[in-house]
């Protein structure tokens, strides 16, 4: 199974986390690894790929959404806060979580895609304000990343 990381979005400790389980798997599994973590990004990230963990730096012209979503398989997991992305990959039947620990279903990824519109159409139309009013990154939003990582693999791998 591949853990697909779209790593341009992702703050450095959950792809840190990500890198971490999958080189844990490398060592814990004599008969080789069961996971591997795929980072795919726009642009080189200071990482280095390791046991059990990859890095693809996609090429002009192509996305980091597309490679992943052309490659990710039902089985997989797909790590992404990008909410279109996330779409396609739950469209496809693919395990999708994002960054603070919720885990992507057709309904939540409709919903939230619906009011990201809703709100790119306010701030169009001059209606609402267009400041960055997202949330912090810390140590309780890595914690509940860490859970839903942690409840999605042990679902996958079992099958």
């Amino acid at each position: 199974m591949r853990v697909w990381a779209d790593a341009d979005s992702l703050a450095p400790s959950v792809r840190t986390t990500i890198a971490r389980r999958a080189r844990a798997e490398v060592t814990r599994s004599p008969d080789g690894p069961r996971l591997e973590a795929v980072f795919v990004s726009n642009r080189r990230l200071p990482e280095k790929p390791g046991p059990g963990c990859s890095f693809e730096v996609v090429p002009k012209g192509e996305t980091a959404d597309d490679r992943i979503a052309a490659h990710a398989v039902p089985g997989d997991l797909v790590v992404t806060r990008d909410i279109p992305l996330a779409a396609r990959i739950v469209d496809a039947g693919i395990a999708c979580i994002n960054d603070r620990g919720a885990e992507w279903s057709a309904d939540s990824v409709r919903e939230r895609l619906s009011l990201r519109d809703a709100m790119a159409e306010l701030r169009s139309l001059g209606l609402a304000d267009s400041l960055d009013r997202s949330r912090g990154f810390g140590e309780k939003e890595l914690k509940k990343f860490a859970d839903a990582f942690d409840r999605s693999l042990a679902r996958l791998l079992k099958g």
